[in-house]
């Protein structure tokens, strides 16, 4: 069997995305209109899954990261690692086999 480069590139990079860090935060940028559609299909998409309970604690972080990017001076993207480790905390209070499932959820919506 014979593999072309472009295979082994795509074998490459299928294997190095198996391996990200769900929690890691990428350098992603959207337009507005964008990060409102996201938003919305992204609240669509786990609706009967999860408790009004869980809703609402997902909504408060939700809200306090948005008034939080809203103050004037205060940029997140300078702040990404302190962000970025609490993703990991919050990640390791899941089961194991239930931490790949943000993973390949993360991946379709990264472009």
């Amino acid at each position: 069997m014979r593999i072309t480069k472009t295979d082994l590139k795509e074998m490459i990079v299928e294997l190095l995305t198996e391996q990200e860090d769900p929690a890691r935060l990428k350098q992603k940028s959207m337009s507005a209109s964008t990060f409102v559609r996201a938003g919305k299909e992204g609240r669509q998409d786990v609706t009967g899954e999860l408790t009004p309970q869980e809703q609402g604690i997902i909504d408060q972080v939700d809200e306090f990261l948005l008034n939080l990017a809203k103050i004037p001076n205060v940029d997140i993207n300078a702040h990404k690692a302190v962000v970025t480790r609490a993703l990991k905390l919050l990640q390791q209070l899941a089961p194991k086999q239930q931490q790949a499932a943000p993973q390949a959820a993360t991946q379709g919506t990264q472009k």
